[in-house]
């Protein structure tokens, strides 16, 4: 083992004492270190201030001190504002210690609190906050309140009033008006700097009135104009003007009250009548009124409406008992008023008279106006004025599909004046097809049959049209009412049928029983046709004796106040093939379809021969229309008709014809030709065969 010597042993134990003591040196020193200090203010050209405008830009600057108080270079500082917009959220220390970021105001207006915030690692988190305010662009800031008022005459300042250009504040309806208004300072110093003055009134907020709404002072003085456009009325009315002025956030305002005085009568205008057409007393319905509404309107003389004047109506016929409610009234607060016309028992065309009067400054002003005409009509259609008609009444249709004919109505009230636009007309047929119904234009309406199955055997088809009506009555007071003394009932089976019409009675009406569709054209309805129940019986209804219309007085009224009117009308479905018979006076020469080379009678020398050729269809009916029919003869000379056309009819037709042989001619046989030809070129021919003596 080797021995260390003493002298090292001293010389080590020495050294460890040593650094034991710095050691404890050390630790008292880190724990006496201080923070640093954080202080921050606005600059708006280079001076302190905690308000700033919001078009204004001013300079938030902090500076950042060590605990000895010397600067603290390239440090972080951070920044938030609650209003208005900073330039950058950080910025850098310079040499001074000092961090400078921009702050501009913005649309938001009102106090926030400014914060800059400092981090250390050692030493923690330093921040330091403070209060600011944004306010308006055009607010004026002054080191104190503005004071808005007038000067009068003998220089006394007037604080809270507005001076006028009328000494008796009252303004004429449509006039205007001088506001003046001074702004002093709490010493009764004008304020030189141009200031936002504010004008408004009542009147001017609703939009009746016009005003400069800000001015800007020229040496402490603000001058505006106030208007009036519509705000007088009637009877005038009192308005309130204010000015006002915001400094350091402050309003201050001056008040003055107006009168305007009312406005003069101008005119009177017709606006409206709705409808302009009404339907008789008692005769009105869905979508058919028996009275209308006329608005007029009342104009100032400065063109602006007129509220609460006075209105009169009157009529300028009273014809048929026509009313007019009300009489007389107030205009709305649009120079608006209304009143109704009520239908009498005549038809007529009405005009409205509107007139008012004002009293102004002593003088009578009165001013009025008509309405265009207002029309009263019958709205129900009446049986004899109902009429049917078709475009071809006998088309080759028997065996032809497609083949139309146009199918019209017409239809008109008691007097004959066509019924309203949109009056409903339903069809059946009992051959082909047509549409169920047609609505009225200028009282007439159609519908297009076509020709398909059903097809009936005698190739007659009734087309029946029908419309909601009333019973023909014939007046005999003149009050187009039916009453006790117009007469009783009068029965047709024409009429009911659709078929017939009935002639000008003296008094009375034409009773009628349901609807039917007559095919078999007897006059009277059997069992099997189609009918129109109406009064839900599930039974065909006679006549009831009792006048179906509606306007009725008496002991003949129906509670039925309308009935189904009907006109019914043949189609002939007329076929293609012809059928013919040739007589020569009452002999009759031919009756069959099965050829010619029939012998036909001789004619003597000077002689001659009558005869008659008559055609139909198979089912013994009028051929179709547009049919040709020739005459021929290689002998003897022809007189008479020997040519025509097959008109619109349901009538069968016929033509007759002489052959004559003239006195001294040359014996001889001859053929006589007759051939009728469909327009669908289907063609038929009679050829017989003649002598002429000599």
């Amino acid at each position: 083992m080797k021995k260390i010597p003493l002298t090292l042993v001293l010389s080590w134990l020495m050294l460890l004492t040593a650094c034991n003591g710095s050691s404890g040196d050390n630790e008292d020193n880190n724990t006496s270190i201080s923070p640093p200090s954080l202080s921050s203010e606005l600059l708006l050209n280079g001076v302190a201030v905690s308000q700033f405008k919001a078009d204004e830009t001013v300079q938030v600057t902090s500076q950042l001190l060590s605990a000895d108080n010397q600067p603290l270079v390239r440090k972080i500082i951070n920044y938030s504002a609650e209003v208005g917009t900073l330039a950058a959220a950080s910025a850098l220390t310079d040499d001074n210690g000092i961090a400078t970021v921009s702050l501009t105001g913005n649309a938001i207006l009102g106090a926030g609190v400014l914060t800059a915030t400092y981090t250390d690692a050692g030493t923690g988190t330093q921040s330091n906050s403070l209060n600011y305010e944004v306010i308006a662009a055009d607010s004026v800031v002054t080191d104190g309140a503005i004071r808005i008022g007038y000067f009068d005459d003998t220089d006394t300042f007037i604080e809270g009033q507005i001076k006028l250009s009328l000494t008796d504040n009252t303004v004429s309806a449509g006039g205007t008006l001088g506001l003046t208004v001074d702004l002093v300072d709490e010493d009764n110093a004008l304020i030189t700097e141009p200031t936002p003055v504010v004008f408004t009134s009542s009147c001017v907020e609703n939009a009746k009135a016009t005003i400069d709404t800000t001015v800007f002072t020229t040496n402490g003085r603000a001058n505006a104009t106030f208007e009036d456009v519509s705000c007088a009325g009637l009877t005038g009315t009192d308005d309130l003007v204010v000015a006002s002025v915001t400094s350091n956030g402050t309003t201050n305002t001056a008040s003055q009250s107006i009168h305007i005085s009312g406005e003069q009568l101008g005119s009177i205008a017709f606006i409206s009548a709705e409808p302009n057409s009404i339907a008789l007393k008692g005769s009105g319905g869905v979508d058919k009124q028996e009275f209308s509404t006329l608005t007029f309107k009342v104009n100032s003389a400065l063109g602006n409406p007129l509220a609460q004047q006075e209105v009169s109506f009157s009529l300028n016929t009273d014809v048929g008992n026509i009313t007019l409610t009300p009489a007389s009234g107030l205009t709305n607060s649009q120079g608006e008023i209304t009143t109704q016309v009520n239908a009498g028992t005549v038809p007529t065309s009405v005009r409205v008279t509107a007139k008012a009067t004002m009293d102004f400054q002593g003088q009578e002003t009165p001013v009025q106006t008509q309405s265009d005409l207002l029309s009263v009509v019958s709205d129900l259609p009446e049986q004899s004025s109902f009429t049917i008609a078709a475009s071809v009444l006998n088309p080759e249709a028997d065996t032809t599909n497609g083949v139309t004919s146009t199918v019209s109505v017409w239809l008109a009230d008691n007097f004959n004046n066509p019924v309203p636009d949109g009056t409903t007309v339903t069809f059946t047929a009992e051959g082909g097809h047509i549409p169920g119904s047609c609505n009225t234009s200028n009282g007439s309406c159609s519908v297009e049959w076509v020709s398909a199955n059903d097809r009936v055997d005698d190739h007659r088809v009734t087309i029946v049209a029908t419309a909601l009506g009333h019973e023909t009555f014939y007046e005999t007071n003149g009050n187009n009412t039916f009453d006790d003394d117009d007469g009783s009932a009068i029965t047709d089976s024409g009429v009911d049928s659709g078929f017939g019409s009935h002639g000008s009675e003296a008094s009375g009406f034409i009773d009628m029983s349901e609807a039917w569709r007559d095919d078999n054209e007897n006059g009277q309805y059997d069992a099997g046709e189609i009918y129109y129940d109406d009064d839900d019986s599930d039974a065909f209804s006679d006549a009831d004796s009792l006048y179906n219309g509606p306007r009725c007085e008496g002991s003949s009224c129906s509670e039925q106040r309308s009935i189904r009117l009907r006109k019914a009308m043949i189609l002939i479905m007329s076929g293609s093939d012809a059928h013919y018979q040739l007589t020569n006076g009452a002999t009759t020469l031919y009756a069959d379809q099965s050829g010619g080379g029939i012998g036909l009678p001789s004619i003597s020398d000077g002689g001659s021969q009558s005869f008659r050729f008559s055609f139909t269809d198979s089912a013994g009916q009028a051929m179709p229309m547009g049919t040709t029919v020739s005459v021929s003869s290689s002998a003897g000379e022809l007189e008479g008709t020997t040519s025509m056309t097959m008109p619109n009819t349901t009538t069968p037709r016929s033509l007759d014809f002489v052959l004559v042989n003239a006195t001294g001619g040359v014996a001889e046989t001859g053929v006589l030709t007759i051939t009728v030809t469909t327009p669908n070129t289907t063609v038929t021919s009679f050829v017989g065969s003649f002598n002429l003596l000599n």
